[in-house]
């Protein structure tokens, strides 16, 4: 246990190279938004609600710092208002209104600092000290110690407040160090643009739709898309639209009822045996992976045995695609005895008749410390390499990638991706003049999208040699945190991308829906042009 109060302190003035002034008296001088700006108040600068961070344009480097705020919290409910760096928390008012330490800076899980309760007041302005020197780090409220972290020395790309169920009000905040410019690509927004949307199942205030794949048929029309109800819920919904995806038509009533009773994002896959039968799967995660198959384009639909216990797993196949010898790889993760814990890894398995059968799944990305899930496969330009892109779910840093050279039968030690590609969920399209699209929910260190949909533009040579890349659109919008982003992506003849989601797309009591929106990269390098011409 750490002591609450101390009488000295390690530095009340850390020498600093730089002095930015964030916030100065209730005026914004040096921010940068997530979701919604701030608004000016009479006692400082305010805001309520998920979705909503205030961050300091500039992060710090390593070595000493200071960072000093004044600030109110209206209240004291378990809101989980907190002061962030990068992927971490430092909340203000968690259970018992107990303040609590979360994310990999403090460790793995939450923990409540009961000894610091009393110590924040709702309504009554505090000031706010984090100071490190010499790798030792204070937290502070008043000149008061609630908290220390020892042996931590790295830089801090994104400093800023989150009300989330709070409204904060924050009157002042300066940071003191050695400046950084937080990693950035160039940004197109097309979130608000409702002519581009279309919602192909909407939540209501019971409601969650969730969760959604989708596949192209050959005629380069038909899309199918799939879903689960809830946040990891039961199968059961299913719509096609045959006009590229700007109308959609449910066929929930013709699918098998047993589709009800699979759980957690169901996945759909087209895929061809050997004989040239053409079979329509949707994969489930439990139990053991169960699945139904169309061998009619859709038309009918029966259920088949799941693959079973081997195949237990937290999300089914992520990913699947042809190998040269006309055989599919299969890529999903799972944790110790299939569930959703630490530590997850990849695993791949294989079939050689259009999916019916597979082989036995085997591990092909353990990292130690980090969780590697979810994995996006695709080919080279070239088609000699494989390449898989991987979340990371202690969301300590950038995703993961690695490679294959020989059909997937090795790969590479799994490497950070560029920063743009940080995400969870990962799933693209090349364009026709060699350029990937790859969407996911944005996971990036420091973004100023952090939690919403969006894309990365960029060459496959940009991912093998950790470049940049191009630029990054933001899809999608979403007014429910960093919950939304699991993708369909879908290439039509015209070059539109059909970019498909579950997303809580507008403010009020709906629950999440599931829509997709359209664009061209036509349209986005037009705009990046515009953009660089003012």
């Amino acid at each position: 246990m750490f002591p609450v109060f101390v009488v000295s302190i390690l530095c009340s003035s850390v020498p600093a190279e730089e002095t930015e002034s964030v916030v100065s008296d209730g005026t914004a001088t040096a921010v940068r938004y997530v979701g919604e700006a701030w608004e000016a108040a009479e006692s400082g600068l305010s805001a309520e609600g998920t979705g909503r961070i205030l961050y300091s344009k500039k992060g710090l480097g390593a070595g000493d710092f200071h960072i000093t705020a004044r600030l109110t919290l209206e209240r004291l409910e378990h809101t989980a208002a907190t002061f962030v760096m990068d992927e971490s928390h430092f909340g203000f008012d968690g259970k018992d209104k107990a303040p609590f330490i979360q994310g990999p800076l403090y460790g793995s899980g939450t923990e409540f600092l009961d000894d610091a309760k009393g110590v924040i007041q709702p309504g009554r302005a505090f000031t706010w000290e984090v100071i490190r020197k010499s790798g030792a780090t204070q937290f502070l409220v008043d000149g008061k110690e609630i908290y220390r972290k020892e042996g931590w020395d790295g830089p801090v790309r994104a400093i800023g407040f989150r009300p989330w169920r709070n409204r904060i009000t924050l009157e002042s905040f300066v940071i003191e160090g050695t400046l950084i410019d937080p990693p950035s690509l160039p940004l197109v927004d097309l979130s608000q643009d409702s002519s581009r949307q279309v919602v192909i199942a909407e939540g209501t205030e019971e409601v969650y739709q969730g969760h959604p794949t989708t596949v192209l048929m050959p005629d380069s029309e038909t899309i199918f898309a799939v879903w689960c109800v809830g946040h990891g819920g039961h199968a059961g919904p299913m719509a096609r639209s045959d006009d590229g995806g700007r109308t959609w038509t449910r066929l929930d009533e013709r699918l098998p009822a047993g589709f009800r009773d699979h759980w957690n994002c169901p996945s759909i896959y087209r895929m061809v045996d050997p004989k040239g039968q053409e079979r329509l799967w949707v994969f489930s995660a439990r139990p053991d992976m169960p699945r139904i198959v169309s061998e009619d384009g859709g038309k009918s639909w029966q259920e088949m045995a799941p693959l079973g216990n081997d195949y237990r797993c937290v999300m089914t196949f992520s990913s699947v695609i042809q190998l040269k010898d006309g055989s599919y790889l299969g890529m999903y993760h799972k944790g110790p005895d299939g569930k959703d814990r630490f530590p997850l890894k990849v695993l791949q398995t294989i079939t050689k008749d259009g999916g019916v059968s597979w082989s036995k799944p085997e591990f092909v990305a353990d990292v130690p410390g980090k969780a590697p899930c979810e994995p996006f496969v695709f080919r080279s330009p070239d088609g000699d390499e494989l390449c898989c892109l991987m979340r990371e779910n202690t969301h300590k840093g950038n995703s993961l990638m690695m490679f294959s050279q020989d059909e997937a039968k090795t790969w590479s030690e799994p490497v950070d991706t560029p920063w743009g590609l940080s995400g969870d969920r990962h799933m693209g399209v090349y364009i026709p003049d060699g350029r990937l699209v790859i969407a996911f929910r944005d996971q990036a260190p420091g973004s100023p999208t952090r939690g919403h949909f969006v894309a990365w533009v960029g060459t496959y040579d940009d991912i093998r040699k950790g470049r940049a890349g191009q630029c990054r659109i933001k899809l999608l919008h979403s007014n429910a945190g960093g919950d939304c982003g699991y993708p369909g992506m879908e290439l039509l003849p015209d070059g539109t991308i059909v970019a498909t989601t579950y997303v809580k797309y507008r403010p009020g009591p709906k629950k999440h829906s599931v829509v997709s929106t359209r664009f061209k990269m036509e349209e986005i390098d037009r705009m990046l042009a515009e953009t660089a011409g003012d």
